[in-house]
This record gives C-alpha cells, sequence and structure tokens, in this order.
C-alpha cells in the first residue's frame, strides 16, 4: 500500500497536503453530520427550546364534558370554583416548630446550649407561630362559614389520610432494603418524607366572591410580610368542581303492591342519596394519567396532556369515557421580542349521553333500600329467617331495554353518598365486609343457579340433545346407585319428585333432574361453549372499566387447573347454574335479552351515542342461530313459571300465596334461582347441628374469623330474572310478541329466589310503569 502511495504521489510535500485534505474533509463531514442532526432530525425541539426563552406562556383551563342521561338530564357538569389549601406542615404543626427552630438558632447563644436548654429556647419561640396558627384556624372557620369541629374534622381526615400513604411508602422501602438495615444510611432513607408531607390540600371548598377576595387579601399581606407569616403557606387554587346535580332526589313510592306484611294505602316519601354514583364516577388527582399522556414530551407540550393537580376519572363513567370528556387547554403566549399575543382557545370536552334514565335509577335505589322493607330480612323469605329478622340485605339489579341493549338502571345495596366520599374516601375503600365501592351490576360474580335453566333448554335443543317432545322422568336423585347426590330441590325439601316432564315443563317447575341430565348430555366443552357465546367468561365491553368477566372454565388451557380438573360431576352442576361458573347481574340480564330476541346477541350498553361504542374489544354482534322451537319452549316455560299457580316463580307460598307479580296489563315472563353457596357456621352448644341463633357467616375480608357483619341470613344467593311487555304498547319489530324489558335481581345470601329477589323485581316492573316504560 506504502509503495502503491509513493508510485501514485512521489513528492513527500503532496503525499503531506493530501494527508492535511483528508483530515479536514473527515473533520468537515463530522461537523455537517452533526449539524444536519441539530437543524433537520432536531431542529423544531432546539427551535421551540431557543424561542421560548423570548416567550410568556399562560395556559387556559378548559372545561370538562358534561355526562347526561338518556333523557339529556344533567349527570355531571363543571362550574368555575375555588379551593382555600393548606401546606401540610401546617395542618400537622409542624411549621411552627420549623420556624420556632429557625428563630433559635439565630441566637448568640444557641452554641453554648445543651439539648434541654435549646428546647426550651425553641418552645419559647414557638409561642408566637403556635399563636398565628391558631388565627388562620379561626380567620378559615370566619371565610368558609363554618364551625371549628367542623374544620378540624377536615383537618383529621387530611392527616390520615397522607399518614396511610407514608405508612405504606415506608414499609414498601422497609421490604426493599430489609437486608442493608445494618447500613448506616439506610435508616435515615426509610424515613425519609415523601412528597404528599410538603403538598398543599384543600381545607376550604367552592369559595364564594367574598371570600376570595378575603383570602386574597390576606394572601398578599402574608407574602409581602419580611417574618415568617403562616398565610404564606395558605393558597386559593381554581378547583374545577364537578357538579353533580341530580345526587339527591326526592321520590314519592307506591307501596300498594308490596308483600301484604309490609304493605301501605299511603305512599311513602323518600329522599334518595347518592344517586347512580356507582355508575357516574368521581374524580381525583391525576397519577397514572400524566404517565400515560404527560403534558410535555420531549421539549414538546401536548395541550391535551396532564399536569400535576389536574382531574382524571376515578371510576365509572368518569373513568372510562375519560378520553371524551376531557377537554384540551387553551395558550396564551406573549413574544417578548415584538410584544405580540397569540392565542389558541381551550376546546371543552365533549358531552356522554348515558343510556341511563336516573329518575328510573332514583326509584330503584329507592325501593332497594333497606328502609323500604324489601331488602330486609322478612318473614316471608322462610320460617328459619326468625335469627336476623330485620337485618339489611346487599345485592343488584339491572334494568335492560332488550330491543336495543342499553341498560336503563343498575343498582347496588349497600351504597354511600358524594358527602361520605369526600368526608372518608378510605372508610369506604376498605370496607371489607359489605364491599360498599363495588358496582356490584357490573364488578361483582355470582353462581347463577337455577337462572341458566332457559339458556341450557334452548342449547340442548339447537344441539339435538333433546327432542321438542320428548320426556325426562324426575325420581327425585339423578343416580340410582347413588340417591345422596344430585338431588331435586323437590326431593331434598318434600320426599317428592316432578314425574316425567317435557322442556316448557321442567323450567316452570324448575326441575334439577332434567337439567342435570341435559348437563351431562351436553358435556364440559358443549357446555362451556354455549355460555361462552351468551356471555359468561368474557367481557361485554359496557362502557365501564370495572366490568367482570364473570368466570368459566378454560378447556382451551391444559395447565389451566380448573380445566385439568373439570369432571362430567362439574357437567352436571353447571346445567343446573353450580359449579365452576359465575356471571354478574348485567350478563344474566343480556344473556336473557338475547332468548328475548329469538337469539340474536346485542351486546348491553351504558350509552346510547354509537361512536362511543366503537372499542376494537367489544365482541360482535350476531345471530347465534338458536333453534326457533327451542328458544320458544324457554320461553313458554318461564311464562309458566310467572304465571301458572303452581310456578316457581309465581307465588309467595309463605304469604297465602299472594302473586309474586301483580302489575296490570303487562306480560311477565320470569324465572327464580337458588344459588347454593359454601358458608361458614358457629356452632355454639356445640352438638354439630345448626340450630336457631347460630349464625351463619361469610368470611369477607378473610381474616378467618366471624366479624360484625359478615353474619348471612342463608347459605344461597336468591336470583330472579323478569321479562316484561306491556299489552297496551305494540313490541318492537326486531322482539316481535316477545318482551322487551330484562330485569336481573340477585341478592346475597337472601336464600329462596322467588320469595326474596321475585318482590324486587316485581316493584322495579312498578317502577318503570311509574317512569314511562311499561
Amino acid at each position: 500500500m506504502r509503495r502503491l502511495i509513493r508510485h501514485l504521489v512521489p513528492s513527500m510535500f503532496q503525499r503531506r497536503l493530501l494527508l492535511l485534505a483528508l483530515v479536514v474533509i473527515v473533520a468537515t463531514a463530522a461537523l455537517g453530520a452533526r449539524l444536519a442532526q441539530l437543524t433537520v432530525a432536531k431542529g423544531a425541539d432546539w427551535r421551540d427550546i431557543a424561542e421560548s426563552a423570548l416567550q410568556q406562556y399562560e395556559y387556559i383551563p378548559s372545561r370538562r364534558g358534561r355526562i347526561l342521561d338518556r333523557n339529556f338530564r344533567v349527570l355531571a357538569e363543571d362550574r368555575p370554583s375555588f379551593d382555600l389549601s393548606v401546606r401540610y406542615p401546617v395542618i400537622v404543626g409542624s411549621w411552627a416548630f420549623e420556624q420556632a427552630t429557625i428563630a433559635a438558632r439565630r441566637t448568640p447563644r444557641w452554641r453554648e446550649l445543651g439539648p434541654d436548654e435549646r428546647l426550651d429556647l425553641i418552645a419559647h419561640h414557638q409561642q408566637p407561630f403556635d399563636e398565628q396558627v391558631q388565627n388562620l384556624w379561626a380567620m378559615l372557620c370566619e371565610i368558609g362559614g363554618v364551625d371549628r369541629t367542623d374544620l378540624d374534622d377536615r383537618l383529621r381526615t387530611v392527616t390520615r389520610r397522607v399518614q396511610s400513604m407514608v405508612s405504606a411508602v415506608r414499609m414498601g422501602r422497609l421490604r426493599l432494603w430489609e437486608d442493608d438495615l445494618e447500613e448506616p444510611d439506610v435508616k435515615s432513607q426509610i424515613s425519609q418524607p415523601i412528597g404528599e408531607q410538603e403538598a398543599i390540600y384543600p381545607v376550604l371548598s367552592d369559595l364564594d366572591d367574598k371570600a376570595r377576595l378575603l383570602a386574597g387579601r390576606l394572601l398578599a399581606a402574608g407574602r409581602s410580610s419580611t417574618v415568617p407569616d403562616v398565610w404564606a403557606q395558605v393558597s386559593v387554587l381554581p378547583s374545577g368542581r364537578r357538579d353533580y346535580p341530580r345526587e339527591t332526589m326526592t321520590l314519592e313510592l307506591d307501596r300498594n303492591f308490596l308483600p301484604s306484611v309490609i304493605r301501605r294505602a299511603v305512599p311513602q316519601q323518600v329522599e334518595v342519596e347518592g344517586v347512580g354514583i356507582h355508575l357516574i364516577g368521581a374524580l381525583r388527582r391525576s397519577w397514572r394519567e400524566q404517565e400515560q399522556s404527560p403534558f410535555r414530551v420531549g421539549g414538546r407540550v401536548d395541550l391535551k396532556g396532564y399536569l400535576p393537580g389536574d382531574m382524571a376519572g376515578e371510576w365509572g363513567l368518569e373513568r372510562s369515557f375519560e378520553a371524551h370528556l376531557r377537554g384540551t387547554r387553551g395558550r396564551t403566549v406573549e413574544h417578548l421580542d415584538t410584544q405580540r399575543q397569540t392565542r389558541t382557545p381551550p376546546k371543552p370536552g365533549d358531552d356522554v349521553v348515558s343510556s341511563i334514565d336516573i329518575r328510573l335509577q332514583a326509584r330503584l335505589q329507592a325501593l332497594m333500600d333497606p328502609s323500604f322493607g324489601l331488602m330486609r330480612v322478612q318473614s316471608w323469605h322462610t320460617l328459619q329467617a326468625t335469627a336476623m329478622r330485620g337485618s339489611p340485605l346487599r345485592g343488584a339489579a339491572v334494568v335492560l331495554d332488550a330491543a336495543q341493549g342499553q341498560v336503563l338502571a343498575a343498582v347496588t345495596v349497600p351504597s354511600f353518598t358524594r358527602s361520605q366520599w369526600r368526608h372518608d374516601p378510605e372508610a369506604i375503600r376498605r370496607d371489607g365486609i359489605r364491599h360498599t365501592f363495588w358496582n356490584r351490576a357490573v364488578f361483582m360474580p355470582y353462581q347463577p343457579g337455577s337462572t341458566v335453566k332457559p339458556l341450557v333448554l334452548a342449547a340442548a335443543v339447537t344441539d339435538d340433545v333433546l327432542a321438542y317432545d320428548e320426556m325426562i322422568e324426575c325420581r327425585g336423585y339423578l343416580l340410582k346407585e347413588d340417591p345422596l347426590h344430585y338431588r331435586c330441590w323437590i326431593y331434598k325439601d318434600w320426599n317428592d319428585t316432578h314425574d316425567n316432564l317435557r322442556g316448557a315443563e321442567a323450567i316452570k317447575h324448575s326441575c334439577n333432574i332434567f337439567f342435570y341430565t341435559l348437563g351431562r348430555r351436553l358435556a364440559a366443552r358443549r357446555l362451556v361453549h354455549w355460555y361462552e357465546r351468551y356471555g359468561l367468561g368474557r367481557r361485554h365491553g359496557c362502557g365501564f372499566v370495572e366490568e367482570s368477566r364473570g368466570r368459566l372454565p378454560d378447556l382451551a388451557k391444559s395447565n389451566d387447573p380448573r380445566a385439568a380438573g373439570f369432571s362430567i360431576g362439574d357437567a352436571t352442576f353447571m346445567g343446573i347454574g353450580q359449579g365452576p361458573m359465575e356471571w354478574t347481574p348485567l350478563q344474566a340480564a343480556n344473556a336473557y335479552s338475547c332468548l328475548a330476541r329469538g337469539g340474536y346477541m346485542l351486546w348491553p350498553t351504558f350509552t346510547i351515542a354509537p361512536s362511543l361504542n366503537r372499542d376494537d374489544t367489544r365482541p360482535k354482534n350476531e345471530d347465534l342461530g338458536l333453534d326457533r322451537i327451542g328458544v320458544s319452549m324457554a320461553m313458554t316455560g318461564m311464562d309458566m313459571a310467572a304465571n301458572d299457580h303452581d310456578g316457581t316463580a309465581h307465588r309467595l307460598t309463605t304469604l297465602n300465596n299472594e302473586p309474586i307479580f301483580n302489575l296490570a296489563g303487562v306480560k311477565v315472563w320470569a324465572k327464580s334461582g337458588t344459588a347454593t353457596l359454601a358458608t361458614r357456621w358457629v356452632d355454639v352448644n356445640l352438638n354439630n347441628h345448626f340450630d336457631t341463633g347460630e349464625l351463619r357467616w361469610v368470611d369477607s375480608n378473610r381474616n378467618g374469623k366471624r366479624d360484625d357483619g359478615e353474619e348471612v341470613p342463608h347459605n344461597s344467593h336468591a336470583w330472579c330474572i323478569a321479562m316484561a311487555r306491556s299489552l297496551a304498547v305494540p313490541s318492537s319489530p326486531r322482539l316481535r310478541t316477545g318482551p322487551n324489558i330484562v330485569v336481573a335481581v340477585v341478592v346475597e345470601y337472601g336464600g329462596s329466589g322467588g320469595l326474596v329477589a321475585g318482590p324486587v323485581a316485581n316493584q322495579i316492573l312498578h317502577a318503570l310503569r311509574a317512569e314511562g316504560f311499561l
């Protein structure tokens, strides 16, 4: 190579000149590449950074979209407001000590004092700062028009919330560094304060103009003071108050059609609080959103992004439709070099129109409140319920428009109010026994019991495992060689049988033997396949992030222990809605609405705007291809169950055979269900027998002992699913002459579905008439 170069360039001077030129070219190329990177690839970012030094920005808040009910009544809307907030060190009293310590350290004799003398000096200096804090609280009481007790409660709530976070963070640090506790700096790192201990917290909310002006003058004086002033630790900030104008509603409830024990001729005035709170939701300070959609991305600003202090949906529609409801900030830019201003106006969020009728929702919450009587243990429930007579019951109800697949109402019992949530949200979240925070209608899955029998019948006829006129004998038990297992309820309770039954009659009498047989004939895979098509074990994309899938064994996963252990016994029990399966009240109502449409699956929704239901994860509407005669047999069976004298959903046998459904001019189809569950009981007299007074209980918080509130009257969930159509109103073409309303009710540990959940379903039908739906 060297010889070649010398041959081509014989002069030493020329070779050195060539080398120098090569170095210059390489250096120039490197500089050019870097220049191209800065001006082309990242030019816009650097230009923004350079220009930002000559610009001043002011961001304009946006308005969050409203949430409306199906009749465009406002359920949630923004209203401009201001909160007065105080720094946490002032709230807990550490600010006065910190300022006193600073003042004490400035005294000439500080270094000469011992520890006790220093504390005495700090206490001497702390007195005027403590007086400032006490004067602050007195002034806040005057500004906000609250008494000192109320203010102290608010301060304690803030303190408890922050201390709970501090404890959680320190426990996490302790677990992380538990192997290094002997290191000198580890203990100090564990006890390091967290950001919430320096943050500001609202103490007075929704200040009026007069209070805001007075607080503003005091703030200005405190910040301009040459000595430490506690008012410098106070801020008045826009809170973006979210109003829920129909959170409290007053209704009149008719008591003429209740069971005779609680029937009254005079209507009852009820004030309902917390109307729709599980559905509508609430807001919280954003945190997850700041990570997913930050305000600053690289060198650019996303005006739709989140800043600390921004509000975001916490649950319900507020959370599920956050992207639609949240608006985009505006911005005013002042160019310091040209004195020119440019303004980008804010863009308000989109409104969300829900399918809920808020008056119907309020009416259902009122009639399912324990004070009305239906959701308490009553004498007609069973004769064995005397030990817990009057105890409140828990449960849920869903009302579905079968033609459109729209949810008209969804109620959870027990509930809570926004006032309770603002006062102590952690108490509601930590309620491990009553689970007050859970939206039972869409989140809580339960075993369905006999309510699946119409679905199983339609599937069995479609799959040709049951002939149209085939009869199956009920001799009280399924297997001759094992008469103690797989028994019919009539055999267990009355030592009787149903004899030979056809499909519709089996639903009317809710014969277990008939559906044990169909469960075995369909077998595991076909049975699970049909339940999946009916909507079990899958999310419906109804519009709630909190929606539960329910539970089914996944037979496709060989390593799934539920699938591996799935047996013919499980399939037998799943034929009557027991075993490894659970569904939510929403899934139950939707499966029945599929039968009402003749087998067409229209997935449910909580909104009426088609654009809000365009979700890639939402299943596609489809015709399940159910045999028309099979569907007709199922509907006929539910007709007889609700309307024949010996139907299981027809009468309250413990109240002189009063009819369960008593709404005139309405055709009703119904199926009740009693889902037996495992519960514990306390054998007080140690005789190994469940006696009166020995209460059953469910270990709701899983602590291994029976706590207050864990008693249950029965070891069964009570179900009733009713379908209805007004005889005076033509049915939808999609439904032909079938029902256009589906009501699903579950009462946790209520016992008999017909006796307990049936009267609740009946009153919901009366509520639907009162609001013009029937």
